[in-house]
């Protein structure tokens, strides 16, 4: 279907217009609390999101079946674990469906593993490596040594021994622990301030996306 300039024009004014009204109703939280024109958007937004979902799984159904109709026979397995999976909206014979949900958590905790030692673990060792490699920057290789190894030290929650070579070790853990604690509440503190950055961001874009209508609105109204 072909829209010609002003058809289009219509419905980029209609997207926005609803899009501004959406943004104001959430916005109206922040003034009256958990009221009824928040609830509404919020309702407006899950409706869409399921929507959306319900839509994307129909679509991979539909591409598992026209593949399995090719030939794909490897597409049976993740096929019957979907159906399996659904079985678990009956209580009766839920259990049924324990099968896709513990190969679900299996996959998942040893891609999450691997993707901490191989996506964090892994490049942490090698960049405190080269950091100590590079001997203009050895002060900074140094810090991230120092600041690695007692961040790791923060994490040992071993109970101190009092008395002897053990009772001095548990004290250099102790002060190195304190040391990696600080390092954490100096990353947390960075981290906290590029969050409220990235939000003060978004909500002034939302402002302009709400103001701008309004100025177009004024300026056609006034033939300005």
């Amino acid at each position: 279907m072909n829209l010609d300039i002003d058809s289009l024009k219509a419905i980029e004014t209609v997207g926005v217009a609803v899009g501004t009204a959406l943004t104001l109703l959430i916005f109206s939280y922040l003034l009256w609390g958990n009221n009824r024109f928040y609830r509404l958007a919020l309702y407006l937004f899950i409706g869409a999101v399921v929507g959306n979902s319900f839509g994307i799984a129909l679509l991979f159904i539909r591409e598992v079946l026209r593949q399995l109709g090719g030939g794909e026979s490897i597409l049976v397995f993740p096929l019957i674990l979907g159906i399996l999976l659904l079985i678990k909206g009956f209580p009766r014979h839920a259990y049924i469906g324990n099968f896709s949900v513990a190969y679900l958590v299996g996959v998942g905790t040893a891609a999450a593993l691997s993707g901490a030692l191989l996506g964090t673990l892994v490049p942490q060792v090698g960049a405190t490596g080269r950091a100590l490699s590079d001997s203009s920057h050895l002060a900074d290789g140094l810090l991230v040594v120092v600041g690695t190894v007692c961040t790791l030290m923060a994490f040992n929650f071993a109970a101190p021994k009092r008395r002897g070579l053990a009772g001095a070790w548990a004290q250099v853990v102790g002060a190195m622990a304190w040391i990696g604690r600080w390092f954490l509440v100096f990353a947390f503190g960075v981290a906290l301030a590029g969050v409220l950055t990235a939000s003060l961001s978004i909500f002034i874009g939302r402002i302009q996306y709400v103001i701008k209508p309004l100025v177009d609105l004024y300026i056609h109204l006034t033939g300005g």
